[in-house]
């Protein structure tokens, strides 16, 4: 019975996209590439990748909400949720997405608007799924 229930459990973490999630963490991935990457990204453009990621993070999380039935659980992490949460708190370098394009944008007077806006999205997309428990 346990080992069905692994199956199943694996076949649903599986069935949250339709190639078990790769799409939207590759999607993630290559957004955050863009916004980490030093003259990668034009800085009119920034605002739109900030948007596309917030985007896509409250995409997968009401699909992890529909498939799973739990917006206040913490199994995210076998999920595209999961794995797209972590590539945007965590970085190598020191320096995350959220730190760098929200808290950033919104703490510093000089910012356009539009680059305020974008990082508001992004840091309540964020906060939304992790419960506040993002060190801010």
């Amino acid at each position: 019975a346990r080992e069905a229930a692994e199956a199943m459990g694996r076949g649903l973490r599986q069935s949250v996209s339709a190639s078990g999630g790769h799409v939207p963490v590759k999607a993630a991935r290559e957004l955050h590439d863009r916004l980490m990457a030093p003259g990668d990204v034009r800085p009119s453009d920034v605002v739109d990748v900030v948007h596309a990621l917030a985007r896509l993070i409250e995409v997968e999380e009401l699909r992890y909400e529909r498939l799973v039935g739990d917006s206040g659980g913490s199994h995210r992490a076998g999920y595209a949720i999961g794995r797209i949460l972590s590539l945007v708190q965590d970085d190598v370098s020191g320096v995350d997405v959220v730190s760098k394009f929200c808290l950033d944008a919104l703490t510093t007077p000089s910012t356009p608007p539009k680059a305020q806006a974008a990082g508001l999205r992004l840091l309540c997309a964020v906060v939304s799924v992790t419960g506040f428990q993002f060190p801010l």
